[in-house]
């Protein structure tokens, strides 16, 4: 993958600026276990205050605080953040109870209108089974449930709490004070003084890189017993919401408002958009979602067991009567994708992970989009395939998105080759992605999911995707009638060559339902807003580190020429903390420290202020 270094990396989402670390030579540990105490950076976080009940430390939102993490010892008694216009920036707030605590209040004040603040409780997960060899089993924090509601606190152990603040568009550049609050019942009080510097660039409102998370709503509906069309359409743009703040597109935004399709008795084909065109002025435009999944009819489905040819009005793909449907239909779908304005955001996606057997059906399919719907963009996952070798096989002519999972990028040149206009390669995490390389596991340090999205700039890719953010069951290890609780242990199972196979802990499942008991509770609709976890907001900073990248290359040619050098070694990832295997270097590691993209991010966010 380094011959395809392109220009870039770094930014973060800007984070904290307490200079508690000095300048230093970054360079990745190549660790045997996962260690998210930082041992051997001596620990994190900064000590606020030490009280005869309890002591309260603070951290920048990137690190996974375990219950046993010990009290940070660095002063830092005042949170500092820097943060751009549009722009979501997040700390951590520990309390370690010497004795118990009793209805535990948490509250941000001060912030001026329009500067939003929201605070989530760190609550923990079992890890029963290590996703690989790198995680491991115990107890470890994921879930971010709103802590709108005073709760005790046991002693002996941390109670951690995730506060994201957001700056909006309209906020003047400058420095604005405020304070964390804590309290119990028994008159304890720790007061946090927090400083926010907003930036004079705002980054936009439709996120630069594209993404598709895949949103299994059916899982939502059966958890939260969604019985009526109402309560299932009331949580499901709740979700559409939730995924807009984590600036993430959904694969379906037009669930409850498909586009219907009738085959009439002459044979043409008539589409209705009414519904669809609704939510497509909702979500869609300065703001909204970026990408989705279009449903094609007649396309037929390939994966690595095989494939299915399509059939579409009776007719198989392939006859005579197949194509003549669909010479009448894919135009009339393309114009009318236009015409709602989201015909540049849409891309089939038909197929999943095939193998070779699939890719003659696989050019058929995308040749016959590229006659009678050439503006409709084609899609692939494991476009060339993860087979051990280079394959000899491909269908890039026909393809304009290729997304590859990140650890088979070894046996994918062919996908940096891409030479046509509009072709694109996006990256996808998977349980197949396991360490060395970036994850989306439990079990992991928090900087894996950030480092993915750097990585993505740095070698040029579009799109970033994972495949489901709902897949709270694995119904094949699952009496029937039965639901996994994810809420004790958030596994992904799916069926192997054997049977039911342990996939990875987490994978699949980036939001949490609210009903914490899914067996016992059969009756009860919960439509609250969905509950994301620790990686999804460290996901977020990513896709914004992404926008800093962007920001930092676009004004280079504006730089003097020492800053114009000084820009492009910072968007270059050294190599001393992102070891990728090619032909020089077999080793695959990358740095587990944050403070190395919290330290640069500081210098890109420096420059892009100098070059506004």
């Amino acid at each position: 993958m380094k011959r395809i270094l392109t220009t870039i990396f770094i930014a973060a989402s800007l984070f904290a600026a307490v200079p508690v670390y000095a300048a230093k030579e970054w360079k990745a540990e190549k660790l045997e276990k996962c260690d998210p105490y930082m041992k051997l950076q001596g620990g994190y976080g900064y000590l606020v205050k030490n009280t005869p009940k309890a002591d309260v430390w603070w951290a920048e939102g990137v690190y996974k605080p375990m219950k046993d993490t010990p009290v940070a010892q660095r002063k830092g008694r005042r949170v500092q953040l820097t943060s751009a216009k549009n722009e979501y920036e997040s700390f951590i707030v520990v309390v370690n109870p010497k004795t118990p605590l009793q209805s535990v209040k948490v509250a941000v004040k001060g912030l001026p209108k329009g500067i939003e603040a929201k605070v989530r409780k760190v609550e923990y997960v079992t890890v029963r089974t290590p996703s690989d060899s790198f995680g491991y089993t115990g107890q470890w924090p994921d879930p971010l449930p709103l802590y709108d509601v005073a709760e005790d606190l046991p002693a002996g152990e941390n109670t951690s709490f995730w506060i994201t603040i957001k700056t909006p568009e309209s906020r003047r550049k400058g420095c604005y004070r405020g304070r964390v609050v804590l309290t119990a019942a028994d008159g304890w009080k720790v007061t946090i003084p927090l400083k926010v510097k907003v930036c004079s660039f705002a980054l936009p409102k439709t996120p630069s890189v594209s993404s598709g998370y895949g949103l299994w709503f059916d899982h939502v509906i059966n958890y939260e017993n969604l019985k009526t069309i109402e309560q299932q359409k009331e949580s499901f743009y709740k979700y559409l919401d939730a995924f807009l703040d984590y600036k993430i597109s959904p694969y379906n935004p037009f669930w409850y408002a498909p586009i219907k399709t009738t085959i009439n008795p002459d044979n043409t084909v008539s589409l209705d958009f009414t519904e669809f065109n609704k939510v497509a002025a909702k979500y869609f435009g300065e703001g909204g979602f970026n990408s989705f999944v279009i449903d094609v009819e007649g396309l037929g489905s390939c994966g690595p067991g095989g494939y299915t040819r399509g059939t579409f009005g009776g007719y198989e793909f392939g006859t005579p009567e197949h194509e003549a449907l669909m010479a009448d239909y894919l135009p009339k779908l393309q114009d009318g994708l236009e015409k709602a304005g989201v015909l540049d955001k849409c891309y089939i996606y038909w197929g999943d992970e095939p193998l070779e057997p699939a890719y003659p059906y696989i050019r058929e399919v995308h040749t016959l989009m590229k006659k009678y719907a050439p503006r409709i963009r084609t899609f692939m996952t494991e476009q060339v395939t993860w087979l051990e070798t280079p394959a000899d096989f491909d269908v890039a002519d026909v393809t304009d998105i290729s997304c590859v999972s990140w650890n088979c990028f070894d046996n994918h040149p062919k996908v940096f080759d891409y030479s046509g206009p509009g072709q694109e390669v996006w990256s996808y995490l998977c349980c197949a992605t396991k360490y060395p390389y970036f994850t989306n596991f439990v079990d992991h340090n928090g900087i894996d999911l950030r480092l993915w999205l750097w990585a993505s700039y740095m070698y040029g890719m579009k799109g970033i995707l994972i495949w489901s953010a709902t897949c709270w069951n694995s119904a094949c290890i699952m009496p029937e009638g039965q639901l996994l609780n994810v809420w004790e242990t958030p596994d992904c199972y799916g069926i192997g060559k054997t049977g039911p196979e342990f996939f990875a802990c987490g994978d699949g499942i980036m939001f949490y339902p609210n009903n914490r008991h899914p067996n016992q509770d059969k009756t009860t609709a919960f439509t609250g807003e969905p509950i994301p976890c620790i990686r999804m907001e460290i996901n977020r900073d990513g896709i914004e580190d992404y926008e800093y990248l962007k920001m930092l290359e676009e004004r280079i040619p504006a730089m003097n020429e020492a800053d114009a050098a000084f820009a492009r070694d910072l968007l270059v990832l050294p190599e001393a903390v992102f070891m990728d295997d090619d032909a020089e270097h077999t080793d695959k590691y990358y740095i587990q420290d944050p403070q190395f993209l919290l330290e640069r991010r500081e210098q890109i966010a420096s420059l892009i202020e100098k070059y506004r």
